[in-house]
């Protein structure tokens, strides 16, 4: 299980926390270290709190780790006594090289220094891209001219997610039931799930919607036959979202 950016800001802010894992609570440890510093809470300029997010949030935006811009160069200074050394070899944990860079570097209001706390934990904990995702808009047929809705589609890891919201359809009960389908090029069909009303359903494919692109909802009766009645009442094509 993921740690959430919840659980590592209560965990920064010395609430107990029992979901990270060894390394998180390493670096973490690492920020609250720094925040702890008196040399963090001295006045810096006045535009370093905007230029701290806005160049975590530009690294962000480009999809790669903090770490991995080309640090600044720095000035040498003179360890005080009773520090601990510098590691002279390996890779030094990113948060201590992110601390180095001089944009980021010691010296900042409380609010700067919580912002590159909090900043930090989201860029690290939301790197993942976002789920494929396709959407559609459903149209009644014939047999429900006024019908009409729109639904998403979401790839988990579980199949995919399928939201739709369609009114016009009158609720069905009694042996019969809303049968929905997924089918491709080749005319295969896939059952993603069955309802009753249409004006909120959750189904799930485990065919994936990059290939099962035409959507439709059959009616059914429970008489044994799991195969399409063929009574389509909604139809739709979906598109993936950009």
């Amino acid at each position: 299980m993921s740690t959430s950016d919840d659980d590592r800001i209560a965990y920064l802010s010395g609430e107990p926390v029992d979901s990270l894992t060894p390394q998180e609570r390493a670096e973490l440890d690492e920020v609250r270290g720094l925040l702890a510093t008196p040399a963090t809470w001295e006045e810096p300029d006045a535009a370093l709190e905007d230029r701290i997010v806005s160049a975590i949030a530009e690294e962000a935006r480009r999809g790669r780790p903090v770490e991995s811009a080309p640090p600044a160069p720095v000035a040498p200074s003179t360890p005080k006594p009773g520090a601990p050394e510098a590691p002279k070899s390996g890779r030094e944990p990113w948060l201590r090289r992110l601390f180095r860079r001089p944009a980021i570097a010691f010296g900042g209001l409380a609010a700067a220094a919580t912002a590159i706390a909090v900043a930090i934990v989201l860029a690290v904990g939301s790197s993942s891209p976002a789920p494929l995702q396709f959407a559609m808009v459903v149209s009644g047929t014939s047999l429900a001219p006024g019908a009409h809705g729109s639904a998403t589609l979401t790839k988990m890891s579980s199949g995919w997610e399928i939201q739709l919201s369609a009114t016009g359809l009158p609720h069905l009960a009694n042996g019969r039931y809303y049968q929905a389908w997924l089918k491709n090029a080749a005319g295969i069909l896939a059952p993603v799930g069955t309802f009753n009303d249409a004006r909120h359903v959750i189904l799930w494919s485990g065919a994936p919607v990059t290939q099962f692109r035409s959507f439709s909802v059959t009616e059914q009766l429970a008489n044994g036959n799991p195969v399409s009645s063929g009574r389509r009442v909604l139809v739709g094509i979906a598109h993936p979202v950009h």
